[in-house]
């Protein structure tokens, strides 16, 4: 039974509802350990799922997607209702929804590291046993993803939770013109304890404030601004110089004491410092988007980030369809490295999810299925509304597919890029993470503003022992599960049998 409601009843009840899910989503956030139990006994109502509802985020693929979503209703039928929000509005409408019990969305674009919070609270289903009943689909394929990727963005304790629609990598993109006009030796394009980042640092000190044809450059470009943004960036290069978050995660038995002020982060956050003085001054106020889209613009020598960017900086804007002046001059290299430490890239990105809410899930697994499909990510690819615009391949048969390579010509540098990534090493996936990652946001920023680095990691490794003390995290007493790719591997040839 539905009851009409004039507009300012209806809004002053909706804004009431919202208040009350979002103090419960702060709440789950932080305990972020226990099922809500939501079944779908509670949609009391039958669902018309003829038509489904799907979030997505204003990142480069769900511009591509919405310009082939007409093919997914021509094809079985289904319309589908897309709603496209921003980063901090995703996550607070979802977690929102999730709380309350409400049947929101059927399909869910979910981060990498949202997973943990929303598998162990309850909030979207495991894909188990629909991967295994679709295992002979080749629209699914599972052994065509790369395993790194579904380790990395769409696995939790033994459970295929999505499958990914734009997992990302991170790699340089450096001037090479700039580079000829300096004299200065091209960067390399396969890691290795040459390229370090001591040399990735003097690299862009060399270039900072050097004319070339007519314009200052700056050695590279930051992301500062807090919380969100800058722990994108600098995680990768905490990263590889083999800073962990914990003393043990994701493998093994799980302690989450917290490991901010070793040495290792220590000497990350020297380097970002000094990546910043090589860098506009406003960056530390630049998120994702400003970051990146300032290597675009033509006076930063070279810069690190993550891999859409490899596309995006062809346009003068984001998204703009307009072509750069760095078209033609620009290439792309591979991450600096510690020496004497493995590298590990970070992997982050985007995967379509199952909420537990949904009415309509055999309806909403199809779209999943259908996007993360080999088929559909290529027709995304081939969009040319705004230039060449996705490339946020997880699957080996894009990656290696001719007719994509030679649109991007970066793909096979791409592909290793991935295959030597682990996410949940670089931003652990666990619960808490959204906290934490608002926590050590703030840190940064201020170790950017002159803040001592010994000091400030001190204290946010004080901070980080306090929220994970008070959410029965230190001692962890919980179930651990031993996350390592060999447990993934098996996983994947579980579900495709």
């Amino acid at each position: 039974m539905v009851l009409l409601q004039t507009g300012e009843e209806s809004a002053m009840k909706s804004k009431n509802r919202n208040v009350r899910a979002v103090a419960a989503s702060v709440a789950f956030s932080l305990i972020g350990a226990t099922s809500l139990g939501i079944s779908n006994a509670s949609l009391a109502i039958a669902a018309d799922c003829s038509t489904i509802k799907l979030a997505t985020v204003g990142d480069p693929y769900e511009y591509s997607l919405k310009e082939v979503l007409p093919d997914f209703t021509a094809q079985t039928g289904i319309k589908v209702v897309e709603e496209n929000l921003s980063y901090d509005a995703l996550q607070a409408r979802l977690s929102a929804a999730f709380v309350s019990k409400a049947p929101d969305f059927d399909v869910t674009t979910t981060d990498a590291m949202w997973i943990g919070q929303y598998y162990d609270n309850g909030w979207i289903d495991s894909l188990n046993t629909y991967a295994k009943a679709s295992a002979k689909d080749p629209e699914l394929n599972l052994k065509d993803f790369l395993p790194s990727v579904l380790h990395s963005i769409s696995t939790w304790r033994g459970n295929l939770v999505g499958l990914p629609v734009a997992p990302y990598a991170q790699g340089v993109m450096y001037r090479d013109d700039v580079f000829k006009k300096l004299g200065i030796a091209a960067p390399p394009t396969t890691s290795g304890d040459s390229w370090s980042w001591d040399k990735y640092v003097a690299t862009a000190q060399k270039i900072n404030g050097k004319v070339v044809n007519g314009k200052k450059m700056f050695g590279t470009v930051i992301v500062g601004q807090q919380p969100v943004p800058i722990v994108h960036m600098y995680t990768q290069l905490a990263a590889s110089k083999g800073a962990m978050w914990f003393k043990q995660f994701p493998t093994g038995t799980w302690d989450f004491t917290p490991t901010m002020n070793s040495a290792a982060n220590q000497s990350a956050a020297k380097a970002y410092v000094s990546l910043y003085k090589a860098a506009p001054k406003e960056s530390i106020n630049y998120n994702w988007f400003a970051a990146g889209m300032r290597f675009a613009k033509g006076d930063i020598g070279m810069m690190y980030w993550w891999s859409p960017y490899f596309y995006l900086v062809q346009n003068n804007d984001y998204m703009s369809g307009k072509p750069s002046s760095i078209v033609g001059n620009y290439k792309i290299a591979a991450l600096p490295k510690e020496p004497g430490v493995a590298q590990t890239t970070s992997i982050g990105g985007w995967q379509l999810t199952l909420p537990s809410t949904s009415a309509c899930k055999d309806n909403a697994w199809k779209l999943i299925k259908w996007a993360a499909s080999s088929a559909t990510q290529k027709k995304m690819a081939l969009v040319t509304k705004y230039g060449t615009q996705f490339s946020d391949f997880g699957r080996k048969s894009n990656l290696e597919d001719p007719a994509l390579v030679k649109i991007y010509p970066y793909l096979p540098q791409l592909e290793k890029m991935l295959a030597s990534g682990n996410g949940k090493n670089v931003r652990p996936p666990m619960p808490l993470y959204p906290a934490l990652e608002g926590v050590y946001g703030l840190q940064l920023n201020k170790i950017l503003g002159g803040a001592d680095i010994k000091k400030t990691l001190a204290d946010t490794n004080s901070i980080f022992s306090n929220l994970l003390g008070g959410n029965f995290y230190m001692p962890y007493k919980g179930k651990s599960y031993d996350d390592t790719f060999a447990n993934t591997t098996a996983l994947i040839d579980s579900l495709s049998q």
